[in-house]
């Protein structure tokens, strides 16, 4: 499976799905994400825990580390499909309000051709639901 930012957030807030989603994980054969993910994950903590970036990043890293997540590397095909997404998904364009990260996990679950795992109610508008 394919993991968005919303689940390295959820988890590692111990959000009200955090259960849910650890189990899911655990039913998987293979985890992987991407830059992007990694980058909005630490980015998002940062705010919402009031913790300096670098506290954030290690926090992101040892969750890879523990749930040994593989990192896909960014690509022109990735980006390409990513740009897709916007336009058929984006914020602005479609109910589904895909923003930048949003659009890159969904390109990487395209391109991975593995399931999308995610918390919230945009990707649920979109053909990966």
């Amino acid at each position: 499976m394919f993991i968005d930012s919303s689940v390295v957030v959820e988890i590692l807030i111990d959000g009200d799905r955090a259960n849910e989603l650890l189990g899911r994980m655990a039913e998987s054969r293979s985890i992987c994400t991407g830059p992007t993910v990694i980058y909005e994950s630490a980015t998002v903590l940062a705010t919402r825990l009031g913790r300096q970036p670098e506290e954030t990043k290690l926090l992101v890293q040892r969750f890879v580390e523990r749930f040994e997540i593989s990192v896909l590397p960014a690509s022109y095909e990735v980006a390409s499909a990513a740009i897709d997404a916007f336009a058929r998904y984006g914020k602005g364009r479609h109910p589904a309000k895909l923003n930048f990260g949003d659009c890159f996990s969904y390109a990487g679950a395209g391109q991975s051709g593995l399931p999308l795992l995610y918390v919230g109610g945009d990707f649920a508008r979109t053909d990966l639901a």
